[in-house]
């Protein structure tokens, strides 16, 4: 097996190619045009065979909302891919070390990335760090509660392209209170307007609702499309929704009050949801809403642990003593005391130990230490350190990320 290697002065394309090959999906000039504008070939890896791309990976550097509000540079993991016919010959794990030793080197904290499937990232230390949850919303039942905190202004709606600055202002507004988004430049924002017709998997083109506060600054925005379909008893058409960001409880409850009241239309449905919107608090009737889990969404490793755990805030006094078992990353490996102030090795017994993975899971604060604990996958050495760090980690915003890379 040859070593990963950074991918060659124009080989961003045949990267590209090969990783769509990986997917078994067609490679569209403009799919694969819009991805190559946020390729950095420097941090793109690839394995040979005979000359030709069988597997890669890439990095893309991107800065992300911890719990308090602090923004951090993360390594975004992306486009990992094997050819078929060169799976099963560890190239996989090769990338896997050599992008981790990268984005170490780089001084990234923390590595992140979306999994296509769940089996894959955990025994790199990856851990499920966000949830990812399907709204479906009958609008018949959907009424809101007489106490509901809805702004006195509608929405507007507008085309997407049209209002990007709307959007964007929103989006910077919300982006330091959820933990787990993402900072985003042009190229990402053009990725969010990139609507062409075979990814929008039987809707029309999409739409936006933008909703502003009491001084008309815009506070968040709703971004979405429609199906038009009629049946016997008249329309049974839908609204899918593809974002929704919002800088205040009432900007967003405003938003739903926009879908929920768009005519022609029999439900209302979000895919790629946080898993406690307020909507499901906001109805006279809960059986309005119905929530699918889906296995897991945002996939987080800690790269410099302890560099890490001290940039977050934490929501309680905070002491306790942590061993970290890290394999694949070894440096990690080894005790920390962690507190309020910060976090550094120590030579105490530990009041926690625990794995690579399930301090990724936690660490957002999505994942309670005492559901791990429950697993088995955090063991307790000293009475009481498990609900004291829970309480701990937990308590901020529901960690978010809306979008994949």
């Amino acid at each position: 097996m040859s070593e990963p290697e950074t991918v060659g002065p124009g080989e961003l394309e045949a990267f590209e190619h090969a990783l769509h090959d990986a997917f078994h999906d067609d490679a569209v000039p403009g799919d694969v045009e819009l991805d190559m504008k946020t390729l950095e070939p420097e941090r793109t890896f690839v394995i040979r065979d005979d000359g030709a791309i069988v597997a890669g990976a890439t990095t893309l550097s991107r800065t992300m909302t911890l719990p308090g509000g602090a923004a951090v540079p993360v390594g975004a993991v992306s486009g990992v891919g094997v050819r078929p016919g060169h799976t099963r010959r560890g190239h996989l794990g090769a990338l896997m070390r050599r992008q981790l030793d990268e984005i170490h080197e780089a001084g990234e904290s923390l590595a992140i990335l979306w999994a296509s499937e769940g089996a894959i990232y955990g025994r790199f230390g990856y851990g499920s760090a966000t949830r990812r949850v399907t709204y479906e919303l009958d609008r018949v039942r959907a009424a809101f509660r007489a106490d509901a905190v809805l702004p006195p202004a509608p929405a507007q709606v507008a085309r997407p392209a049209a209002a990007l600055e709307d959007m964007r202002r929103a989006y910077e507004r919300a982006l330091p209170t959820r933990p787990g988004m993402l900072d985003r430049d042009d190229r990402w924002w053009e990725r969010v307007l990139y609507d062409p017709e075979h990814r929008r998997e039987g809707t029309g083109a999409r739409r936006l609702a933008v909703q502003r506060d009491a001084g008309g600054e815009p506070a968040g925005y709703a971004l979405y499309a429609v199906t038009d379909a009629w049946g016997d008893q008249g329309p049974e058409g839908g609204v899918k929704v593809r974002e929704i960001v919002a800088a205040t409880p009432e900007a967003q409850l405003g938003l739903w009050r926009y879908l929920l009241s768009i005519d022609l239309m029999r439900a209302v449905s979000w895919p790629q949801a946080p898993d406690h919107d307020p909507i499901v608090h906001a109805l006279r009737s809960t059986d309005a809403v119905r929530r699918t889990l889906h296995a897991h969404g945002l996939w987080l490793r800690l790269v410099d642990a302890p560099a890490a755990l001290a940039a977050r805030d934490y929501s309680a006094p905070l002491d306790v003593v942590l061993e970290l078992e890290d394999d694949f990353c070894a440096w990690n490996a080894g005790r920390y005391r962690l507190t309020n102030d910060g976090c550094e090795p120590t030579g105490r017994e530990p009041d926690l130990v625990l794995a690579a993975e399930a301090l990724g899971a936690a660490y957002l604060g999505a994942t309670p230490l005492t559901a791990l604990a429950g697993a088995g996958r955090v063991r307790e050495r000293t009475p009481g350190a498990l609900r004291a760090a829970t309480a701990a980690f937990g308590g901020f915003a529901e960690p978010y990320c809306p979008e994949h890379f």
